[in-house]
């Protein structure tokens, strides 16, 4: 159980979104873990069982790249969330985590989390802003730390041809149609799976089907709508651009929501692009139709949001990646 400091500090941390009571439901439930000095809590290339929160201490953040030893990225303290990446997207930790000092974490564990996605959604709803919210903190420092990178880089600079390409390149409406896959394919796809029928169904009532040529910016620098589109054909990169340059992150392939950074944060300023490798088919969620069904259909709402953070984690790991290889590349120099 929580000392009264260590609570205070959390609720301090964590009440713009989870309440009091949701705090204590969570410690309540969860394990308290302790680590040594130089104890690694999370190892690169394993699998995450669940999501940590830091209670006091400090962990530092390495990652090992094939024949180029360790490198250090950051460090965290007591109210940081450590695992979401490997736990929200199913995939090895991009990093690892040691324990710097004494460090004591919450442990919010897989049947926790399944737990809330059953009986309270809501509250899991208010967690995952939690960790959208922190995620965006992260991108947005590592982010301004490879746009300096970039900045004072003899890296090759765009066309400003090229730059006009993109800016005129704009994605059209189409009806269903129009393309091939048929409109129960949409329904049925993967990334649906924990929808009802009728929640897919009424979901799709509120997306818009667009088609984009190759080269076509969906997300630009800076944007602030709070624009979500899913993938339905063809592919979609990530990008920071900065001067002209161009640091690829990621390839978004099909049956994938990604949003823009703008959903969960739009204070902060940007410079990463959503741009189509080929010719797309997507739907797109507007603002607006974010802002009826978060108003309206909760239950929707609640599962949706699953998507969107589980799109801001991956855009993370793809910003921490870039990070990672800029890191040996200056270490190396």
């Amino acid at each position: 159980m929580l000392n009264q400091e260590s609570y205070q500090s959390l609720h301090e941390y964590l009440s713009r979104h989870l309440s009091a009571k949701e705090l204590e439901m969570m410690i309540s439930h969860n394990p308290v873990m302790f680590f040594q000095p130089g104890e690694t809590i999370l190892h690169q290339g394993k699998y995450a069982t669940g999501i940590y929160l830091i209670i006091s201490g400090t962990v530092l953040v390495t990652a090992k790249m094939l024949g180029e030893g360790i490198t250090q990225l950051e460090t965290l303290d007591h109210g940081n969330f450590i695992g979401e990446a490997s736990f929200i997207e199913h995939i090895p930790c991009p990093t690892s985590m040691t324990a710097q000092n004494e460090v004591e974490c919450l442990f919010l564990t897989k049947t926790y989390i399944e737990f809330l996605t059953a009986y309270y959604p809501e509250i899991k709803y208010h967690l995952y802003r939690a960790i959208s919210a922190q995620v965006c903190a992260r991108i947005k420092q590592v982010h301004d730390k490879i746009i300096k990178f970039m900045s004072e880089s003899n890296m090759l600079s765009r066309p400003f041809f090229g730059d006009i390409i993109h800016s005129l390149t704009k994605p059209q409406e189409i009806h269903q149609e129009d393309i091939s896959i048929s409109s129960q394919e949409i329904h049925d796809m993967y990334l649906f799976q924990g929808f009802s029928s009728n929640e897919v169904t009424e979901l799709l009532k509120h997306t818009i089907l667009l088609k984009a040529g190759k080269n076509c910016t969906l997300i630009h620098k800076g944007e602030k709508n709070a624009s979500n589109y899913i993938v339905i054909q063809g592919a979609v990169q990530t990008s920071i651009v900065q001067d002209n340059k161009i640091a690829k992150l990621s390839i978004i392939g099909p049956a994938t929501l990604f949003t823009s950074i703008s959903c969960e944060d739009l204070a902060l300023s940007y410079t990463i692009t959503f741009t189509t490798r080929e010719e797309t088919i997507l739907l797109k969620l507007s603002d607006t139709g974010l802002d009826y069904i978060e108003k309206n259909l909760p239950t929707i709402w609640y599962k949706l949001y699953n998507l969107i953070c589980r799109s801001l984690v991956a855009l993370e790991k793809s910003v921490d990646k870039l990070d990672i290889r800029l890191n040996v590349e200056t270490y190396n120099r």
